[in-house]
């Protein structure tokens, strides 16, 4: 919210202006007399709403980048303060309200107390650039997790709701929000460098001779050496093989081949967290097996493994803080950061240049179309699910035991699979078509014969437990939990039910678990408002 606007709900005075001043943007506020509970823990940029009047309150706001002081209950700053403030640029503004009033007034246009904890509690590789958001709700109604929300016409993420499906960085208009990704750049910092493909990397070229071309080219772009993420794929499809047919595992399985839907298992389907395979994603497998045979040939040298990855979700499964895990892989690269140059690499290649470093089988390079995975598996009882509703829906009727004779379900947040996902450059079907060739010539040379076994199970065996995400109970206290959910239905009785999205929330639903969370109020609802006279 604009400084002006905020003069003027509590009919302040602001003692100095410019229009830099006037124009400043607050969406955090914190009330307090006392100045070290300010300095504990405030957000950048915040409004202090105080009735201190001394020199230690613009000291204190310098030291935590406070930018405007709100001076409540009629109090008049000293000239002290006046000369302090304005050679630190901070805005000083007088009202009559007491510091409740103000604070109250505040909070019921959407200002919320600074730092939101649960903002920095996890890690998403999803970034929201501020000044190109316009607060349009693309993103807010296209968030399978409604994990995000428009307050001030900007839009905030959960991150500990979002799945890192993607969707929003598709979906925004205007390029507000980015997937945080490394640069080539981070080739300098290592001696040998091992680039590891995803599959659907091949699908990104039109009009390619073999697989052997694309991998030559993407070597030749700076990396000692390429390792196909199917190489993983095929391993752990012949172990899910064996796990089905050995009926250790409650049936259907679940992939645990895309990271978000396994986030999504995690929020949303926790009894579902049994039935997924125990397995690492392909390209930890690839990236573990070529570190180690680097570090026999090259001891002594500083090993990078790369992984030009298809989607934000494969990013953060490496990155993300709340869960420590061990992977072999050091950057993460998107497939459109590597594109162009490997294109370039392309049209200038040699035949006689070209080098055997394909090393993997149908079986492995057929996961990026959906239903790929489950066709290594030899049963015709499996469920080949893309996209992200339809996955929900799936994991919805097996949870209500309404989907019967199935043995496996390969669910993909992305649709079209890797080839839909946010860091590719191809549309989907084009990429689905140009992988034919690849596929067809690997056939054509290994048949259906599987290139890559697994030395252990235990190779293949994912380091780190799935463990139910509760970030959907409205209260840690189960009684207090079930209040709040009673209260929730009362204000979604009360509201119009048109979804329209205008609060900065997708549904009404999620507006009123906005309003119990105690992070909004209902005089957001602007239909609410005008029924009511307001």
């Amino acid at each position: 919210m604009e400084l002006k606007e905020v003069v003027r709900l509590i009919k302040g005075r602001l003692l100095y202006e410019t229009e830099e001043i006037l124009d400043r943007e607050y969406a955090y506020a914190v009330a307090s007399d006392l100045m070290s509970n300010v300095m504990l823990d405030t957000a950048d940029d915040s409004l202090l709403i105080t009735s201190l009047v001394n020199p230690q309150v613009i000291r204190a706001s310098e030291m935590m980048n406070i930018t405007c002081i709100i001076l409540t209950c009629g109090k008049t700053v000293t000239d002290t303060m006046m000369e302090l403030a304005k050679t630190r640029n901070i805005a000083l503004v007088e009202t009559h309200y007491t510091t409740f009033t103000v604070c109250g007034k505040l909070h019921n246009i959407g200002m919320r107390e600074g730092p939101v904890a649960t903002e920095l509690s996890q890690v998403t590789s999803i970034q929201l650039d501020k000044e190109r958001c316009i607060g349009c709700i693309h993103c807010v109604r296209n968030c399978p997790t409604e994990a995000i929300r428009v307050r001030s016409w900007k839009a905030t993420i959960s991150p500990e709701r979002c799945i890192e499906c993607g969707m929003c960085v598709k979906v925004c208009p205007r390029h507000a929000t980015r997937p945080v990704v490394d640069t080539l750049e981070a080739m300098n910092e290592y001696d040998y460098k091992i680039a590891i493909p995803a599959t659907s990397f091949f699908g990104q070229f039109k009009g390619i001779k073999s697989r052997n071309h694309v991998l030559t080219a993407l070597k030749q772009i700076g990396f000692d050496d390429v390792y196909e993420e199917a190489i993983g794929a095929e391993m752990i499809s012949y172990a899910t093989r064996k796990l089905l047919q050995s009926g250790e595992k409650e049936l259907p399985l679940i992939s645990s081949g895309c990271p978000s839907v396994l986030k999504m298992i995690q929020i949303g389907y926790p009894n579902l967290l049994d039935h997924v395979v125990d397995y690492r994603p392909p390209v930890e497998v690839v990236a573990s097996m070529a570190r180690r045979e680097a570090e026999k040939k090259y001891p002594h040298k500083k090993i990078g493994i790369f992984f030009i990855a298809p989607c934000t979700a494969k990013i953060s499964f490496i990155k993300e803080s709340d869960e420590v895990i061990e992977t072999d892989v050091d950057v993460m690269v998107a497939i459109s950061e590597v594109y162009k140059q490997v294109r370039a690499k392309l049209k200038v290649l040699k035949d006689s240049e070209v080098e055997d470093l394909a090393r993997s089988g149908v079986m492995g390079l057929r996961w990026t179309n959906p239903g790929g995975e489950s066709l290594a598996l030899n049963t015709d009882k499996f469920i080949a699910v893309d996209g992200i509703d339809e996955v929900m829906d799936i994991f919805e009727k097996v949870e209500d035991e309404k989907l019967e004779g199935v043995d496996f379900i390969e669910a993909e947040a992305c649709i079209g699979g890797c080839f839909g996902g946010s860091l590719t450059v191809e549309n989907s079907y084009s990429a689905k078509a140009n992988m034919k060739v690849i596929l067809d010539e690997a056939k054509a040379k290994y048949g259906d014969r599987i290139l890559n076994y697994p030395g252990s199970e235990e190779e293949l065996k994912r380091n780190r437990e799935l463990l139910y995400r509760p970030v959907l109970q409205l209260d840690q206290d189960l009684s207090v939990s079930l209040k709040k959910m009673e209260e929730m239905g009362r204000i979604v009785s009360t509201l119009p039910g048109v979804d329209c999205g205008v609060c900065g929330a997708p549904t009404c639903k999620a507006f009123a678990e906005d309003i119990v969370r105690g992070l909004i109020t209902e005089r957001a609802c602007i239909i609410l408002n005008r029924t009511r006279g307001r």
